[in-house]
């Protein structure tokens, strides 16, 4: 039985989530920028 990932791959997969994170939150944060002043 090999692991499903190795410590590399781990490394890799969570730096890759968190910057899809940040990205999210950013897109989030200037949706919602948006909506406030379009409710104006």
């Amino acid at each position: 039985m090999t692991p499903a990932f190795t410590d590399a791959d781990l490394a890799r997969r969570r730096a890759a989530s968190r910057r899809l994170g940040w990205l999210l939150g950013a897109v989030v944060l200037v949706i919602y920028l948006i909506g406030l002043f379009i409710k104006r």
